[in-house]
C-alpha cells in the first residue's frame, strides 16, 4: 500500500516576469508541485486578458516530458493560442535549462 502525505504547493516560490512568465527555485521536484505551480501561471496569464471578469477552468490537461535535474531555476511560461468574447484557449510551458519539463494546455469560460 502507497503511503499518502500532504501535499504542499509553495506558490510563493513564483517570481514573476510579467503574466506570463515566472521562475522558481527551490521548490520539491514533484511532477504534481511543478502542475500546481505552472496552471497558476497560465491561470494568472489567462484572468490578466479577461479584462476584469472572473475565468472558471473548462478543461485543463498536463503532460509529462521531462525529469528535473538537480538545483537550476525553473521557468515557467504561458502562451495564448486562441481568445474570443467567453473562452479563452491557453498552454504553457515548464522548464529547467531549456529542458522541457511539463505541457499544459487549458480551456477557461469568461465570465
Amino acid at each position: 500500500m502507497t503511503h499518502l502525505s500532504d501535499l504542499t504547493i509553495p506558490y510563493s516560490a513564483l517570481k514573476f516576469e510579467g503574466d506570463e512568465k515566472a521562475s522558481a527555485t527551490g521548490v520539491p521536484a514533484q511532477h504534481e508541485v511543478l502542475s500546481a505551480l505552472l496552471m497558476q501561471v497560465v491561470r494568472r496569464h489567462a484572468e490578466s486578458l479577461a479584462d476584469g471578469e472572473p475565468v472558471a477552468p473548462v478543461s485543463v490537461s498536463v503532460d509529462v516530458t521531462g525529469q528535473v535535474s538537480g538545483a537550476a531555476p525553473l521557468d515557467f511560461e504561458s502562451q495564448v493560442d486562441r481568445k474570443t468574447r467567453t473562452i479563452i484557449f491557453i498552454g504553457g510551458t515548464a522548464t529547467q535549462e531549456g529542458r522541457p519539463l511539463l505541457k499544459a494546455t487549458a480551456v477557461y469560460r469568461i465570465g
